[in-house]
């Protein structure tokens, strides 16, 4: 004898799990397909495990039933009508826990319609933003050229000879067209290193540190000026200020040696295994505790062919084991061999005194500057005597 509610499950008359997939809606985007494909591969899972406990349930229930046969004295004290009953809550609770996962199946779908709403509202306020920041970008755009005529720049002077030599020191343009591309040979284009653009264009860059170094601006006056940060003028003062000394001193200085041996005052030393003349030429200004100064020397260095060089008297005293200034290939013992290039740069200086009195004019020179600022001030002493012998006669280029 069979049990009855294995025959209808066997014959059909309990109705099977139903899958409504016709609800769903397929996404277009491949990874919100594959998240769905993920989402019902393990609701079938689950549904499948509920299944098989179910059908090992009522496989346990059948057993029963078919050992309740076998043993009459059991079947006696069994009525047939417990036995049904208990087939048939069976099958009731199989049928509630299909319906509770026909219930979560639909509830998984509307939480998914639910986030691709939000998705979709998210991506149209993103699309808001984007075209917001784009507006404003634009705009922003806009009033910067509106207002690039306003800003101090080499643009603004580079027609008027008399305000080009007054802020940089050159008489034309092109003289300074031609300095910039001397300091940019064979060097990195500012701006193009990795990270946000230059706020300022190379020409402008150094138009800013001449200006300083004529007028003795501070920086923050410059930030102003060039309508950029303190931090950013800074750090083109340090960057180019750097490059003007190693590119400026590749520029053959020479001297008169009679009109070395007749200064005054002058001491020998040796700077780096290199018998020099040094020459004193200028005092530069440091303040100290309270009111009190303290002077630091602006110095030439003579070498026995007649070569000069310039550096800071603290360069020379910075003690022993401090590293030694660097030296330009011209101060050497021996006769020195310039290149065609060098020889046609070559300068000639008649006048310590008034090489002296003209690298002064650059105003930063004169300044009382805090002693944090003595390894700049002497970079600043080399630069401005570099400039006052090519800026003027017979120091200058022809």
């Amino acid at each position: 004898m069979e049990c009855p509610c294995y025959a209808q499950h066997r014959g059909g008359t309990q109705p099977a799990v139903q899958h409504d997939h016709g609800a769903y809606t397929v996404p277009q985007e491949p990874a919100g397909l594959a998240r769905m494909v993920r989402e019902l591969q393990e609701m079938v899972h689950r549904q499948s495990q509920l299944l098989e406990r179910s059908r090992e349930a009522l496989a346990a229930s059948q057993e029963h039933c078919q050992e309740l046969q076998r043993q009459p004295h059991l079947r006696l004290r069994m009525p047939q009508e417990r036995s049904e009953s208990e087939c048939w809550s069976l099958a009731s609770e199989l049928g509630q826990r299909i319906a509770a996962l026909e219930a979560e199946n639909r509830n998984l779908r509307c939480e998914r319609d639910q986030l691709e709403s939000g998705m979709r509202a998210l991506r149209e306020e993103l699309a808001q933003s984007s075209g917001t920041v784009l507006a404003l970008s634009q705009k922003l755009k806009e009033q910067g050229a509106r207002a690039e005529p306003d800003r101090f720049c080499l643009a603004s002077v580079r027609g008027d000879s008399k305000w080009l030599r007054f802020y940089t020191g050159f008489s034309s343009a092109q003289r300074l067209a031609t300095f910039l591309a001397f300091l940019m040979e064979g060097e990195l284009q500012r701006g193009a290193e990795p990270g946000p653009p230059s706020a300022l264009s190379p020409e402008d860059q150094l138009f800013l540190v001449l200006v300083r170094l004529r007028l003795g601006l501070l920086l923050q006056d410059l930030a102003f000026r060039f309508h950029v940060s303190e931090a950013t003028a800074s750090r083109y003062w340090l960057s180019w200020t750097q490059l003007l000394e190693t590119r400026l001193a590749q520029v053959p200085v020479q001297c008169s040696p009679r009109y070395v041996e007749r200064f005054e005052p002058r001491r020998a030393a040796r700077v780096g295994g290199v018998r020099l003349v040094v020459l004193d030429c200028a005092q530069l200004f440091f303040a100290g505790r309270g009111r009190q100064h303290y002077a630091l020397q602006g110095c030439a260095l003579a070498a026995p062919s007649g070569f000069l060089a310039f550096c800071c008297s603290a360069a020379l005293q910075a003690g022993e084991g401090a590293a030694e200034p660097v030296l330009p290939p011209f101060l050497r013992d021996g006769p020195v061999a310039l290149s065609t290039q060098q020889g046609a740069a070559r300068q000639q200086v008649l006048s310590l005194a008034s090489l002296a009195d003209k690298a002064l004019r650059f105003r930063f020179l004169r300044r009382v500057q805090p002693p944090a600022m003595e390894g700049q001030v002497g970079r600043a002493w080399v630069i401005c005597c570099y400039l006052a012998c090519l800026l003027h006669e017979p120091m200058g280029l022809a």
